[in-house]
């Protein structure tokens, strides 16, 4: 009767020193994870820089990037073939026939084709302007705005939370157009940026 006691002791105490151990180990990778999520290097690193160039050699060296790529605008904004009408840059205006600075790059679509979202963000405006017709701004990291204009159809509203590849409306040819495409900006700390190097943008998974 001794030796089952004394065996029934030694065995309550091994199961309740591991389970200590476990619960301690447990608590730690928590802890480290949790470190990790908060010590956003892009937020610190990525966020003030403002040059195009700069930019583009940050996300493409950086080791961690897929942890973070679904933040910023990378990617296209229509499902379909990356098919360009219009450059960023100075182009004459297809209405008004005098040179103008084109802000953003106009793709090819027709109307009624879905309009995708470039990277999480906030919907922080939506609207209509007698230039781009409907439109959609989103609020993404690191300093990261996109437009989307002359849109037939908004479905979304300010305040909303958009994941990457999610609907924001349909193709359209409202405001000033001479026919139906997606208007499309990205702003970088209030300053716009050529969107072309954002459009080819995607990573593989690492393994």
């Amino acid at each position: 009767f001794c030796l089952m006691k004394k065996l029934f002791f030694f065995f309550v105490s091994f199961f309740l020193t591991n389970f200590s151990i476990a619960q301690t180990a447990s608590i730690k990778l928590v802890s480290i994870s949790n470190i990790r999520t908060e010590a956003d290097h892009w937020e610190t690193e990525l966020t003030p820089i403002k040059d195009l160039i700069d930019i583009l050699n940050f996300i493409y060296h950086d080791a961690y990037r897929n942890e973070h790529i679904q933040h910023i605008p990378a990617g296209y904004p229509l499902l379909k073939k990356i098919d360009i009408n219009s450059f960023y840059g100075v182009r004459k205006h297809p209405v008004h026939q005098v040179l103008k600075f084109h802000r953003g790059i106009d793709l090819k679509g027709d109307t009624g084709e879905i309009t995708i979202a470039t990277g999480d963000g906030i919907v922080i405006e939506t609207g209509f302007k007698t230039d781009i017709g409907n439109y959609i701004k989103i609020q993404h990291k690191y300093g990261f705005e996109t437009i989307y204009g002359h849109l037939s159809k908004i479905n979304v509203k300010k305040g909303d939370k958009i994941l990457k590849n999610q609907k924001l409306g349909l193709v359209g040819a409202t405001g000033t157009v001479t026919g139906p495409h997606l208007h499309y900006t990205i702003k970088k700390n209030g300053e716009y940026i050529d969107p072309f190097d954002f459009i080819f943008m995607e990573f593989e998974e690492d393994n």
